[in-house]
């Protein structure tokens, strides 16, 4: 039954018996059996009848195909039934026949043979055939039927209990029995036969007897002369032994002989009996063969079993057991209770060795289900998968708690930080852009170093970064966040999925197992279900409370008294988290995400947790981010190296790429962080965060333009009083040349930088901002470019005043050189010289602004031909009298100035100048004409210089 229970679970194809060969023979024929599913292997046959008798002793295997074995006594047709461990029972479809033995002639005692014959010994009578009769020390074989009648077929033999019945009295159906009883014959040999064969039967019996009372006479008749010679031949034989006897002394010689047969015959009877008693104990060793092959399997079990042990071949163990069981628990013989008392000593040593084995951590998930399965099979009396439930639990706690006191115990640890910011409770994070952050020397930007934060994502093997051409090691905050994150997503899914597997039952599939112990497992799955689901929270519980106690300086004063007494005592870390920490913050925080969205289903609290943690460490790490992006941008300036390269619409220094290259970075950066987000994620809800900080780090280079400008240590006053045109070879402007600029040409250069900011980086910017998902905010952008031209405008009126100082200081004292009186009586000649200087300068001014920025040219000479123009008109208006050469002079001035500067005069330059002129009065023919004269030299002289101020030709 238990094997059919087990196959039906199982689900295997039961034998089938199609082929037999022969269809008949007498007992200890070798019969082959052909068919399907015969067995995997000898072993696995655990049953074989021929006609109702097991032949499982005799049995060959070949394949699953093909049996051998030999009949047994049975007499008559019958079923192959052939039983295996995997397939069940199976029956032929085919019959066997059964024939009675042939008469075997009864041979000497003493005559010798090299075999045995067997004589009272049948060797399936110990298997309780109470059908066979028992033989006689006389009759060494089976008789023939005496009424010459065949065995009964199809029928088994009745019971003796049955036959007992019947006949109370008692009776047997041995012919040589004292109690021989007809009936009893009968029944037992021709149950099934009908009456008229009976009677046929008996007729041939009194044939048979007729004809045995007439032998005796009719063999003597036809041997009377036989019987005469015979009686002639032993009547000498009498006459001589007379003879003898007279002559010989000592009595009759026949006594003599009868003494000699008498001695023969005793010592025959020794031998014989001593070659009984070796039959005996042959026929016994014979016997204890026989029941050891019959039952080899069971005798050679405990052998087999600490073999498959050793091969830690569990399932063959497992089978084996079982079989055993099944086949052999309720035996009485001693033989075989000894050899199962051995077989449980082994198995109880083996569930031990198991469960120890199961409980040794780490293991993987389908060692621990085949741990499972065995003992269950080997019949643990406890719930083996519970237990490796439990354990696996503590085993995860002891870890994370084993991790933290190593970190923790490190020197030095639990010193405060000398400087640095401390990061709040999560959810409740100072959001706001840090305005006016000034560093200390101790913790100067890693931008101000030399290193520049690559915020791209990294691959989980780098253990380093590289600065100024050495390793920057992770800090211990961080270390520890990446192994118990490696912990959690290393053994937290097999804990889940070795509890799934245990409530669905799937993890018992295939295991053989009683009902009242599947019984038992379906109460404690259902009892554990809710002890379980709380190991999955507190696991959980204790690795957000370790991350966000490592990321959030007051987390741990913040938990409950549980939480807290389970986390046990913690000492913060002492590395700053934006300073140190806060370069790995992103691949930290990408290892978490993955981590948790990589688990399996958890109950509804633990991923409850898990949620809020991922969504508190995005937070923080966009804040930290954005922070340490600010830092580096608020000192770029210290970063400004002066070298120069061509851009569209002019020459730029690294700044403006530096900063675009940060926003960018720090923008694909936070696309992983804020905008993506995983399935069953908290949505980053504040978007307007990367707006405040987009729009603050923009704010920020604005600063640097700043303090580049009016915060320089280098923009002394000793650049302003240089004269314009007046440059050190020790500051070239050029790309690759080192030394720094002066004030004007750094002011130039600053201008350039803003205008390509504005023209070209915040553009692209603002599309790679919203390319990546992140809200529009077209506000922003207006307010940014309007504080960039409000600091466009004041650098530019710097500049101009830069210049204007040396330009108008040139003007008046170039009028006033060499005693000029405007009441003076000498006509002029030519040009004075302060018009040709300051034509000069403005020239060498062209240069200077069209080298760096030509779209600036026009702005700077306009404004400075305007300043020209107005300073001409105040020095004009000073002079209380002018005579009419003096007049003459003055016309000449401002005619050569209008018509040089022609190309940069507005509308405010032209009506100053108008002014001027009219303060000198309508000049005669001929002073006008000595005035063309003198400007028209001048003008042919001064061509190539005024070639340059033809702008717009070369824009």
């Amino acid at each position: 039954k238990l094997i059919n229970r087990e196959v039906q679970s199982s689900g295997m194809a039961q034998p089938v018996v199609n082929g037999v060969s022969p269809l008949e023979g007498v007992p200890g024929t070798k019969v082959t059996i052909r068919g399907e599913n015969l067995g995997l292997n000898k072993e696995d046959v655990v049953g074989l009848a021929v006609c109702g008798m097991d032949c499982l002793h005799t049995l060959e295997y070949f394949s699953s195909k093909k049996l051998v074995c030999l009949s047994g006594s049975a007499v008559g047709k019958g079923k192959i039934i052939v039983t295996t461990f995997s397939g069940g029972e199976g029956t032929s479809t085919v019959d066997f026949r059964g024939l009675e033995p042939p008469r075997v002639e009864l041979l000497d005692p003493m005559e010798e043979s090299d075999v045995w014959t067997e004589e009272d010994f049948d060797p399936y009578a110990f298997l309780g055939d109470g059908g066979v009769a028992p033989h006689t020390a006389a009759a060494g074989y089976k008789m023939a039927d005496p009424m010459g009648i065949s065995s009964s077929e199809g029928k088994r033999k009745p019971q003796g209990s049955n036959l007992n019945q019947i006949f109370p009295d008692g009776g047997s159906g041995n012919l040589f029995a004292d109690n021989f009883n007809p009936g009893w014959y009968l029944l037992e040999k021709h149950q099934s036969v009908t009456f008229p064969v009976l009677k046929q039967g008996l007729q041939r019996l009194d044939t048979e007897l007729e004809r045995s009372k007439d032998a005796p006479v009719e063999f003597i008749m036809s041997n009377l002369e036989t019987f005469i010679q015979c009686y002639d031949s032993l009547s000498d034989v009498n006459k001589v032994l007379i003879q003898n006897e007279s002559q010989y002394e000592g009595g009759a010689i026949t006594d003599k002989v009868e003494e000699l047969i008498k001695e023969s015959s005793k010592q025959a009877h020794g031998l014989f009996q001593g070659v009984l008693k070796c039959k005996s104990r042959a026929d016994a060793t014979r016997n204890a063969l026989t029941v050891l092959h019959r039952y080899r399997f069971l005798f050679s079990l405990p052998m087999n079993i600490e073999k498959n042990i050793k091969k830690e071949d569990y399932d063959i163990v497992a089978n084996d057991y079982e079989r055993a069981k099944s086949l052999f628990s309720g035996t009485q013989v001693k033989a075989f209770k000894r050899v199962l008392g051995e077989v449980e000593k082994q198995i109880k040593n083996l569930r031990y060795q198991l469960k120890k084995k199961l409980l040794v951590l780490p293991s993987t998930l389908e060692e621990q289900k085949k741990l499972i399965k065995y003992l269950l099979e080997l019949e643990y009396e406890d719930d083996p998968a519970w237990e490796c439930i439990t354990n696996m639990h503590k085993w995860l706690t002891k870890l994370l708690l084993s991790s933290k006191e190593e970190f923790q115990s490190a020197p030095h640890h639990h010193q405060p930080a000398s400087s640095g910011e401390q990061t709040p409770l999560p959810l409740h994070l100072e959001s706001e852009y840090p305005q006016g952050h000034k560093r200390t020397t101790s913790n100067v930007s890693s931008a101000s170093r030399g290193y520049t934060m690559s915020y791209s994502p990294a691959t989980n093997t780098k253990t380093h970064k590289q600065w100024d051409g050495k390793d920057i090691s992770r800090p211990r905050r961080i270390l520890f966040i990446e192994e118990i994150t490696g912990l959690i997503s290393e053994s937290l899914p097999d804990f889940c999925s070795l509890g799934h597997a245990y409530f669905s039952s799937s993890l018992f599939q295939g295991v053989l197992t009683s009902p009242e112990v599947r019984e038992k497992i379906e109460i404690n799955c259902r009892n554990n279900k809710p002890k379980f689901d709380g190991m999955l929270a507190e696991i959980v519980e204790m690795y957000s409370d370790m991350i966000n106690c490592s990321l959030f300086s007051e987390t741990y004063d913040a938990l409950y008294r549980n939480r807290k007494e389970r986390l046990g005592d913690w000492i913060p870390f002492s590395d700053d988290l934006l300073e140190t920490s806060g370069v790995w913050l992103p691949q930290v925080i990408r290892q978490i995400r993955k981590c948790v969205n990589e688990l399996p289903e958890l109950p509804d609290k633990a991923t409850e947790v898990l949620r809020h943690l991922v969504s508190d460490t995005r937070t923080l790490c966009a804040i930290t981010i954005f922070k340490r992006v600010s830092k580096d941008i608020e000192v770029l300036h210290e970063r400004e190296f002066w070298r120069v390269h061509a851009e569209e619409g002019g020459v730029v220094t690294s700044l403006p790429i530096l900063f675009e290259n940060h926003v960018v970075e720090v923008l694909l950066s936070l696309k992983e962080i804020v905008i993506e987000s995983y399935p069953n994620e908290i949505q980053y809800g504040d978007m307007s965060l990367p707006v405040r900080h987009l729009r603050g780090l923009m704010e920020q280079f604005l600063g640097c333009m700043d303090s580049l400008a009016f915060h320089s240590e280098d923009s002394s006053t000793d650049d302003a009083g240089r004269m314009v045109g007046e440059r050190e070879e020790s500051t070239p402007i050029e790309d690759g040349e080192s030394g720094i600029p002066p004030l004007d040409e750094r002011l130039l250069m600053i201008l350039s930088n803003l205008n390509y900011v504005s023209l070209q980086v915040i553009p692209r910017l603002y599309d790679c901002f919203l390319s990546h998902g992140y809200p529009e905010c077209p506000e922003v952008i207006d307010l940014v470019k309007e504080r960039m031209e409000e600091l466009d405008i004041r650098i530019f009126n710097r500049y101009i005043q830069h210049k204007c100082e040396c330009l108008t200081a040139n003007i008046e004292q170039g009028m006033q050189a060499g005693g000029f009186d405007w009441d003076c009586g000498k006509p002029p000649e030519r040009v004075r010289t302060y018009v040709k200087e300051l034509f000069l300068q403005l020239v060498i001014v062209h240069a200077e602004v069209y080298a760096v920025s030509p779209l600036l040219v026009e702005k700077v000479l306009g404004r400075l031909v305007e300043i020209i123009a107005v300073e001409m008109l105040r020095l004009l208006r000073e002079v209380e009298e002018f005579s009419q050469n003096g007049a003459l002079h003055a016309l000449i001035e401002l005619t050569v100035l209008e018509r040089v500067l022609d190309p940069f005069l507005s509308e405010e330059s032209e009506n100053n100048f108008k002014q001027a002129k009219e303060l000198l009065g309508q000049p005669t023919f001929e002073s006008e004409k000595r005035m063309q004269q003198i400007v028209e030299g001048f003008t042919q002289k001064t061509s190539l210089q005024m070639r340059c101020f033809k702008q717009k030709l070369f824009t």
